[in-house]
Parts: structure tokens; sequence; C-alpha cells
């Protein structure tokens, strides 16, 4: 489990094969076609855990890790670097039915900037599947976004969610379920156990297109409001 090497660079490029791109994130070499972004993604609300998990739970920072005596509930309540270990898989629940959602992770060692060394598939030790209240595994999510920095970049902790990455599906559920996996060329590299810290939502492209209008109304309200003061 806790046998990690040192990551000693920053490489991020892009590749194809004959069957489906790929994209290769230092050492990790994705079967999904992403988008890595180098800063770092604020989720808009954390997913709640319903079952599963192993029940081991601990915290992380990049480097080294620990047990902490949290339920599975709390650990897996919000992006604290306290994780959740897994198989049997983790099932979370969301009131509104959600296409995208957010994966954090918790690497619990071996951290580098860029990803790259002996086992760079830490950050990406799970698959997650759309599912129903039973934890049925209806669709495999594909990763379509990496965000670099995480989720958090300032505290003592931050390198541990390093990689979250955003995993989408063709259709909307309330319930999610993380397994032990990956989704890399050559895998599974994680089989029967891992660690996440978190699964959160992230606003949907037409929550963005209602923010920008209610934004735009906003405008022209104030707009026309200072035009009647100085008329």
């Amino acid at each position: 489990m806790f046998k990690r090497a040192l990551i000693t660079a920053a490489i991020f490029t892009a590749s194809a094969s004959s069957v489906f791109a790929t994209t290769t994130i230092g050492g990790a070499t994705l079967i999904d076609t992403v988008t890595v972004n180098s800063g770092k993604v604020s989720p808009t609300a954390y997913l709640s855990y319903s079952s599963g998990g192993n029940g081991a739970t601990g915290w992380a920072d990049g480097s080294t890790w620990g047990g902490d005596g949290f339920t599975p509930a709390a650990a897996m309540s919000t992006a604290d670097h306290h994780w959740l270990q897994y198989d049997p898989a983790i099932v979370v629940y969301s009131a509104t039915a959600l296409s995208s959602v957010l994966a954090i992770p918790a690497i619990d060692h071996g951290w580098a900037a860029g990803n790259t060394g002996d086992e760079p598939w830490e950050a990406f030790e799970f698959r997650i599947f759309g599912s129903n209240s039973t934890g049925a595994l209806l669709e495999e999510g594909h990763i379509t976004h990496v965000w670099v920095k995480g989720v958090d970049d300032s505290s003592a902790l931050k390198n541990a969610d390093d990689w979250t990455s955003q995993w989408s599906f063709t259709g909307s559920y309330n319930y999610f379920t993380v397994v032990s996996g990956d989704r890399l060329v050559g895998g599974f590299y994680s089989p029967g156990e891992g660690e996440i810290d978190a699964i959160a939502a992230i606003p949907e492209p037409e929550t963005y297109a209602m923010l920008l209008a209610g934004l735009g109304l906003l405008g022209f309200a104030a707009q026309r409001k200072k035009l009647q003061e100085t008329a």
C-alpha cells in the first residue's frame, strides 16, 4: 500500500494512439483526452457519504500519512486531506443529479512537482461510476480535466490533493461509486486498495450560463439606475 518513490520533475504532454487519444501527465498516461490546468479548482459543494469503504481513515500531506480516527462520513465530508480507504467501494450522494464530479485524491507519499517517478498513478488510483442507491455501477466516468494544484495550494498538507480530476458522464446521477483501479494505460496499478479525500460537485455549463446571465442583468440594472440619477 504505502510504497511510493520520490517524484522528481514536471512534464505535461499529450499524445494520440490509433485506438484512442491519451494524455500524459508526468509519468502517468491516462486513457482519456484530458485538459491539464496549471492552477487549482474550487468545488461548489461536497457529496455526502452514503456507504462503503473499509473503515480505515487517515491524513496525508503528499510525503507521509497517519491514522486519524475519523468516521467514514467525516473523512469524506470535505477536501481537508483526510481520506477514507477502499475497497469495498465507497458510495456518495448528491441531492442534485450531476453529470460530472471532482475527485480530490489523497497522495500519502511520494509527491513532487510534475507527477513523475516510480509510481505516478497515486493521484489517479480510483475509478468513479454513476450508480444507484445500492451502489450498482451504471456508467463509468472518464477524466476530462486535471488541476495540477488541486483544491488547496497554501496549507502544510496542500500537496496531497494535487492532480484533482474532473470525471464526466453521459448521464446524470445522484449516486456515485468509487472503486479501486485507474484509467491509465497499462493499468490497473492499484487493484483492491486506495484512498480518496472527497468527491465534490462543480458548476454545470448551464449553471455558468445562468450565473453570467444574472451578472449581466445586475450590470444592466446598475447602469440604468445610474442614467436615471444623472438625467
